[in-house]
């Protein structure tokens, strides 16, 4: 509920220098995902630049429970590569619309993101 919603304030609050830095932390982990490396620090500071370029101190204190999940998302999606192709697609496509600065765009790119992570989970959506 709170990451589609961050999305949607990055791409309207975002300096040019945190698109970047959300940008350098997408192809940073894509790079990690190709090599087999461990991405979790990357993801956790890929998702960290999109909350901090929303400008919302309520979201940063959210971070910790964030990360944790994220740990979590990324420990399971090794188990599964269709996880894994669908994080690299839609992480594309939250960059896409933050960088073109379409809030709607990158509030329903997070929503599809956070379902794709559900149902390759096993987690039925409410």
């Amino acid at each position: 509920m709170v990451e589609p919603q961050t999305a949607y304030y990055a791409a309207k609050r975002a300096t040019p220098q945190e698109i970047k830095r959300i940008l350098r932390y997408g192809k940073l982990e894509e790079e990690q995902i190709k090599n087999g490396e461990d991405r979790t620090l990357t993801e956790q500071a890929f998702h960290k630049a999109i909350n901090q370029a929303a400008h919302n101190e309520f979201v940063e204190r959210l971070m910790p429970v964030i990360y944790k999940a994220i740990d979590s998302g990324v420990r399971l999606s090794e188990r599964s590569g269709a996880v894994v192709e669908d994080t690299l697609n839609d992480h594309r496509m939250i960059m896409e619309f933050i960088a073109n600065r379409d809030p709607l765009g990158a509030k329903t790119a997070m929503e599809l993101h956070i379902i794709h992570a559900m149902r390759g989970f096993g987690i039925q959506e409410e």
